[in-house]
């Protein structure tokens, strides 16, 4: 009985000499190893952008529950102490700065339309952040507004951050 099978035109699936899997190609390599820069430089900018940049304010909240006779806030008055306008506004300019760089080297339509939104989140964020240590202020209302503010810039920086991450690992895989 024999048997009979079929390799596909390309190469792919073809068995090396000691009849194992064929070695990964150098295109499959270099293609995994973009992979994994992009993912290692939106790590690191996750860790130290948003996470070390809301370490004070995590760390207040810590400190309070330990502290005896600490004001117990609601989270929206947690939100409005937490200065997430400021925040909001540094995770911006970076990504603005990051994809200025990247639209020297080449233009993309998709990353000016994600700098752009950038660029209105800042306004809003800046415009809103002066009444946000108001004597009147509605507690609530800043903590809500700038807890979206501040999701809305992690947001358009994390996606800003990745496109430019993207962009980099494929001019460097062109190389």
């Amino acid at each position: 009985m024999t048997t009979t099978s079929v390799a596909p035109s390309d190469g792919e699936g073809a068995a090396s000499a000691g009849g194992g899997p064929a070695p990964p190609t150098a295109a499959a390599s270099s293609s995994r190893q973009a992979k994994q820069t992009v993912w290692l430089r939106f790590t690191i900018w996750l860790s130290l952008s948003v996470l070390v940049g809301l370490a004070p304010t995590i760390t207040e909240y810590l400190h309070d529950r330990q502290t005896a006779g600490a004001p117990a806030f609601t989270f929206w008055e947690w939100c409005s102490e937490a200065d997430l306008y400021p925040m909001a506004m540094s995770l911006v300019i970076a990504s603005v700065g990051e994809a200025l760089m990247q639209l020297m080297k080449k233009a993309s339509a998709s990353l000016v339309l994600v700098t752009v939104n950038n660029l209105v989140i800042m306004v809003f964020a800046a415009i809103l952040s002066s009444s946000s240590d108001d004597a009147n202020k509605i507690k609530e209302v800043v903590g809500q507004q700038s807890l979206i503010a501040f999701l809305v810039a992690v947001a358009g920086s994390g996606l800003c951050t990745w496109m430019c991450a993207k962009a980099a690992a494929a001019e460097e895989t062109a190389q």
